[in-house]
């Protein structure tokens, strides 16, 4: 069981890779303006709404959630977990990876930045700073207790039969 969370995480790693890859031409669009057909020269003109930083940081974020959920995937298969914590492991990476997109995809909407569900100093509370907040802090008290876990286990050897 515990190769199968491995490769549910792994999975999931991809698929914030893929999201974060898309997000790239988002931040593109954002950046221009609009799309073009490159190399033929047309070009749609629209605002997409929420700062260039924000999209720049849904594109690296969501990336880099990616990367850390296949490392994770992998470390799982290096040490000795049982299933149940395997499973714990699993769906702890997993809230922090698409916590992490929504903190990142609200918290651009957000004038307080989703850094707390109440007003700030850097602006108002409103639905989408608790909308990126929420899962933030899931996502961290979760991903915290998991890394501590895989820390904390012991690494399993290979039989010396093979």
């Amino acid at each position: 069981m515990r190769a199968f969370y491995s490769n549910r995480l792994i999975k999931h790693g991809l698929t914030a890779m893929l999201v974060g890859l898309l997000g790239g031409f988002l931040l593109a669009f954002s950046m221009v303006g609009g799309a073009s057909i490159s190399p033929i020269p047309v070009f749609f003109q629209f605002e997409l709404p929420g700062p260039s930083s924000g999209w720049r940081i849904l594109h690296v974020g969501t990336l880099m959630n990616g990367i850390m959920a296949l490392a994770i995937g992998l470390v799982m298969r290096t040490v000795y977990i049982s299933d149940v914590r395997a499973r714990r492991i699993f769906l702890s990476f997993a809230i922090a990876i698409w916590g992490n997109f929504s903190f990142y995809l609200f918290g651009m909407f957000a004038p307080n930045h989703g850094l707390s569900i109440e007003a700030n100093r850097l602006g108002e509370a409103s639905l989408a700073g608790a909308m990126a907040y929420i899962p933030a802090i899931l996502a961290a008290v979760t991903s915290i207790w998991a890394t501590a876990v895989l820390l904390l286990s012991e690494p399993e050897y290979e039989s010396s039969g093979k």
